[in-house]
């Protein structure tokens, strides 16, 4: 994958498949979808959603996959909604795991939901793969989010290790294009920028953190990049506890995507 700095909108770009809905249909293709959608009962999004909402709220993840989160919230006892546009993903889903509920749709327009219908939200890894911005998926969230519900975002950002590394010049340079690449991907955005801008369309922030500073530090690291990925790979027990304490160390510095979790007001 080719990485590109976009000094002018602070983020950096990342070019190597369109990220189409029958790319996340290959994706997300597996030969037990069931399997996948049950993987994780008692999910991170479980516990980080259970300390601002409580059971019984109903929560929506815009842009869901083989919708594990969709099924540990239910598991947990939320109302849980999941939406993506991967239809071959969707239509296994509804197929495979009927018990959890699971839509064809688009995080641009809602047009199913109500305004204020939903007490959460949750949107994993979606903004960041539209060239021409989350503007929409914004207003969106705003609209179907009741006032004091909860927003919570993640997306790859600029972290501390990435901002050092773009000043000292170690990102090949993006020359400013302004129709979508072939190959755009996603970008790593600056967080600063996001958070104003969803602070602009009616929120504000409860809280940041970063996410999987191992992934973030074995992206950008040239020397030890084949020694962290095998660490980040395995499923022993010593390379287990390795990445908890990598993440609780360091998660400040080289998280990969970061968490925000925003109220509506």
């Amino acid at each position: 994958m080719q990485r590109f700095y976009d000094l002018k909108h602070k983020r950096l770009v990342y070019i190597e498949s369109a990220a189409t809905e029958h790319f996340w249909d290959e994706h997300w293709h597996t030969a037990n979808i069931r399997s996948a959608a049950l993987a994780t009962p008692n999910s991170w999004v479980v516990h980080t959603t259970k300390k601002y909402l409580a059971p019984g709220s109903r929560v929506l993840e815009g842009g869901c996959g083989q919708a594990n989160h969709v099924y540990a919230l239910q598991n947990n006892g939320f109302s849980a909604i999941g939406v993506d546009f991967a239809i071959k993903t969707v239509e296994q889903l509804q197929q495979s795991v009927p018990e959890i509920r699971v839509e064809l749709g688009d995080v641009r327009n809602l047009s199913s939901f109500e305004d204020a219908s939903i007490d959460g939200y949750w949107s994993l890894g979606v903004i960041e793969h539209f060239w021409g911005g989350y503007e929409s998926i914004s207003k969106e969230m705003n609209r179907v989010l009741r006032v004091g519900g909860f927003l919570f975002l993640t997306f790859p950002y600029m972290s501390p290790l990435r901002r050092r590394k773009a000043v000292k010049g170690e990102y090949e340079e993006w020359i400013n294009v302004v129709d979508e690449p072939d190959g755009f991907y996603q970008f790593a955005l600056d967080y600063v920028a996001v958070l104003n801008h969803f602070k602009e369309v009616g929120f504000e922030l409860c809280s940041m953190k970063g996410i999987d500073a191992v992934k973030g530090f074995k992206d950008e690291s040239q020397l030890m990049r084949q020694t962290v990925q095998k660490m980040y790979d395995s499923s022993g027990f010593v390379s287990k506890a390795t990445k908890y304490l990598w993440n609780k160390l360091f998660l400040h510095l080289s998280g990969h995507s970061c968490l925000l979790i925003l109220k509506k007001i």
